[in-house]
């Protein structure tokens, strides 16, 4: 399995139902909807359509509204313009745009003379030579084509412009009924503005996680508080890049997938990973070393922008960025690097300590996954933190989480239904392990299990147990309990002759007679037959032979299979699960199964 998760963002070449399901097939884990283009009626349409590729997918597929927050935006235009080198241009708030006066979606009259004003990704540069009121006026040094809806960005300028702009409370109010699983926010500078969205958020009766998207000189100086009060961090490197010295950007990037590493806070690494092939069917060779470097560093989850949302073959980027991240992560330069760096448990957390002792637990018993029964997704997301070589399966009750944890590296995410018990839900999430196909019958996994608070009057702590995986193949009604496990042997006419000692006897639904042999040797009886009073119930409990009834073996199962036979459940299991629980667990609390 990949670990790095994959963020999509949508457009016109890829906001289509089938394109959807398409790019989740190929390794989309979370569909980012820029709200910078497009409607807000045309986002509510997309997210239906998202949820409903999620309900096909094998995985899970996550939505995020990105909100274009205090941006500055060129006027939209049908055909681009010229800036000439050399010329002077206009700056106003406008609709329109020509070479000679340049509208801007909000005034940047708060510029004084000589500051810079950089227009798209810095490809044009222009200085300010003076302010007359709401007119900016700046000489152009580096000329260009211009296209509509491009960035602007005045490098240390505050243009006092409100966090939460009007365009923004609507995409707010469509994340909120549409109950889209992240919003991520745009050139935040400080924890207030990541409170201020939530409380927007709140007064809308949501709860959504927000992803603060690191753009701003302002936000690299108080990265801590900000990556402590959002739930996970974006390095939107194009912004960044235009804001600081383009040498700055690699190593800040860096520092910030470092920093959330060490605080277990998802983090996103985007921009122009793979811009070329918005046209071409391959990608630059310095493109893929700039993928691969950000999964060797650490992060969550690599993005694609304009690859996915105007590009000529969404699909086909997306199972290119897969390729990149399998290749890098199964080389030894990936498995020593993630080895180097775990990070220490956060004092007086008994969350991250068991799930720190879950990772060198599972390395030292050749455990095939750590499965996680987690109601919000915290126990899980605290496991992936510490970067464990093998699977991390959780289950969560609630759906909303099971998406979310879909931005979370190395962590598969299933939907279970709460139960009368925490075994139940423990069982739940072993079963999970088994149907994702990273663990097999008699696998050894490590087992978490976090607060459940719907369970009420339940012992639900925190929990950490070695447990044996089975994968069960019939289940039926106890008829005599008991444990037990041998080779299946079959008889349709009730014929003892050749059946080994110790062997789980499967009767057909339609065995009406009686046993020819000794039935004393026999280790357990499974009846397709459902009922409590037939011969072979009368046999077991004067024999005291463990049975359960109303419970066909499927054909699959063929004679000799070594079965068990847990009766007090009414389970057959394949394997033989309690040798392997001696052998291995030694009682090191291991759930009978």
């Amino acid at each position: 399995m990949r670990n790095a998760k994959i963020v999509c963002t949508l457009g016109p070449a890829s906001d289509e139902k089938s394109t959807i399901r398409a790019l989740a097939d190929a390794g989309m884990s979370v569909a980012r909807l820029n709200a910078s283009h497009g409607t807000p009626a045309h986002r509510r349409e997309v997210i239906r359509r998202i949820r409903a590729a999620d309900e096909v997918t094998e995985r899970p597929v996550a939505a995020m509204v990105d909100l274009q927050g205090p941006e500055v935006r060129t006027a939209p235009l049908d055909e681009p313009i010229y800036l000439e080198t050399g010329s002077d241009v206009q700056f106003v708030q406008s609709e329109e745009a020509t070479p000679e006066t340049v509208g801007l979606s909000y005034s940047i009259a708060a510029a004084e003379p000589d500051d810079r004003i950089l227009l798209d990704d810095g490809r044009i540069e222009a200085t300010v030579r003076r302010v007359d009121g709401d007119t900016v006026v700046a000489r152009i040094n580096s000329g260009g084509e211009l296209a509509g809806r491009k960035g602007v960005n005045l490098p240390g300028v505050d243009l006092d412009i409100d966090l939460i702009t009007e365009t923004d409370r609507e995409e707010l109010r469509v994340a909120a009924e549409t109950e889209a699983d992240f919003v991520a926010a745009s050139f935040v500078r400080s924890a207030s503005d990541i409170y201020t969205i939530n409380d927007a958020l709140d007064d809308l009766g949501a709860d959504i996680p927000i992803v603060a998207k690191i753009e701003r000189a302002g936000a690299v100086e108080n990265l801590e508080e900000i990556i402590d009060a959002a739930y996970g961090v974006m390095v939107a490197r194009g912004d960044l890049g235009v804001e600081m010295p383009l040498e700055d950007v690699p190593i800040i990037q860096k520092r910030i997938i470092r920093r959330c590493h060490e605080t277990g806070t998802p983090v996103i690494t985007a921009t122009e990973m793979l811009d070329s092939m918005v046209r071409a069917r391959r990608p630059t060779r310095a493109e893929a070393s700039d993928v691969a470097n950000a999964v060797l560093d650490g992060t969550d989850a690599v993005m694609l922008s304009g690859e996915t949302a105007i590009g000529d073959d969404p699909v086909r980027v997306v199972e290119t960025m897969d390729r990149i991240v399998r290749q890098v992560e199964s080389s030894d330069e990936y498995a020593e690097g993630r080895e180097r760096r775990i990070p220490n448990s956060e004092e007086d957390s008994r969350t991250e300590a068991l799930a720190r002792s879950a990772r060198y637990l599972a390395r030292d018993v050749g455990a095939s996954a750590i499965v996680a029964a987690s109601e919000s997704g915290y126990t899980a997301r605290k496991t992936a933190k510490f970067r464990p070589a093998v699977p991390v399966v959780a289950t969560t009750p609630t759906d909303r989480v099971r998406r979310q944890l879909a931005l979370s590296w190395g962590v598969i995410s299933e939907y279970s239904s709460y139960r009368d018990d925490i075994d139940q839900m423990m069982d739940d999430a072993v079963d999970a392990a088994l149907e994702a196909g990273v663990a097999s019958s008699g696998d050894t996994l490590v087992v978490l299990s976090g607060m459940m608070t719907e369970l009420e009057g339940t012992n639900t702590t925190n929990m950490l147990k070695l447990h044996v995986a089975a994968e069960a193949v019939a289940t039926g009604r106890k008829v005599v309990g008991g444990r037990v496990s041998g080779p299946l042997a079959v008889s349709v006419d009730g014929d003892l002759t050749d059946v080994p000692d110790g062997a789980i006897l499967s009767l057909p639904a339609n065995f009406d007679g009686e046993f020819d042999g000794d039935a004393a040797k026999l280790g357990g009886i499974v009846d397709a037959r459902p009922g409590m009073t037939g011969y072979p119930a009368l046999v077991a409990r004067e024999l005291g032979l463990p049975m359960i009834s109303g419970a066909p073996l499927p054909n699959a199962v063929s004679p000799g299979t070594t079965l068990t036979l847990h009766a007090e459940r009414g389970i057959v299991y394949e394997g033989d699960v309690i040798r392997h629980r001696n052998r291995s667990g030694e009682g090191a609390g291991l759930p009978e199964r």
